[in-house]
């Protein structure tokens, strides 16, 4: 990915190969039967599903502000910041790990919390520090869109970093005719306050955790589209990113609205 800006041609970001990944599966805590999910919202729900997604080329630096529109950088100045960025909204299911699960509540209401124990995003720690977990999560109230920073899922010490936009922990919100970007604070939250506390015993089902995902009525179907991407505008979104394996499970867990 190439361009010339003043004259002189810079790469912004490049890959010598693809950065391996390895698709696995969803799950939901087996300690608390009345949260299921599926692939399929016509189909059998359970407590773990195939993750479907579409992963049709390499994992790509892309920036976005709220899972709708993706940008792309195009041209950096002479001090490597990039300075210009096309929209890169139509490359998402090439350069991203894109699909959708969905959610169903049986008998009774609950709430929705991820489940540490049970997810994966493999253990590199510039993938960790690089990578964006997105979730569009759809329910009868509405839709809730979250953006993670993947740093709660391990040590992300020794990740390389290099400032490469003018102002930092930003991302690209929109941009001008000429590519020139709009940038917003950088919208990634920490996962860590929407897991939901395991059990400490076979008896014990998971307790709630800080923040809720969605609240689900009694056996309604809830949908969670979600992608996995590099944010171009993180520091850590550098050359060292190149030639990593990333992994991809997903895990909830549900509490009774009355606790």
């Amino acid at each position: 990915m190439l361009a010339t800006v003043g004259g002189v041609t810079y790469a912004w970001f490049t890959f010598n190969s693809a950065t391996n990944v390895e698709p696995m599966s969803s799950t939901v805590s087996s300690s608390e039967i009345a949260l299921m999910i599926s692939n399929d919202p016509a189909g059998e729900f359970g407590i773990e599903c195939a993750l479907p997604q579409s992963v049709k080329g390499d994992l790509q630096p892309l920036s976005t502000a709220d899972l709708e529109r993706f940008y792309r950088g195009s041209g950096q100045n002479r001090q490597g910041i990039t300075v210009t960025y096309r929209d890169a909204t139509d490359l998402v299911e090439q350069d991203t790990i894109h699909g959708e699960v969905y959610l169903k509540s049986l008998d009774n209401p609950c709430n929705v919390y991820l489940y540490r124990p049970g997810m994966n995003f493999g253990e590199d720690a510039q993938m960790l520090a690089a990578l964006r977990l997105g979730m569009r999560i759809t329910t009868v109230n509405g839709t809730n869109t979250y953006i993670f920073a993947l740093n709660d899922m391990g040590s992300t010490a020794g990740a390389s970093s290099r400032q490469t936009t003018a102002r930092t922990d930003v991302v690209v919100s929109s941009i001008s005719g000429s590519g020139t970007p709009n940038y917003v604070e950088d919208p990634a939250r920490e996962m860590g306050s929407y897991f939901a506390v395991p059990p400490t015993s076979v008896n014990e089902r998971p307790k709630p955790g800080n923040a809720i995902l969605c609240s689900l009525e009694a056996d309604e179907v809830a949908k969670v589209e979600y992608w996995l991407y590099m944010e171009g505008c993180d520091a850590q979104c550098v050359n060292a990113a190149q030639d990593r394996a990333v992994s991809l499970q997903l895990s909830f867990a549900g509490t009774r609205v009355t606790e």
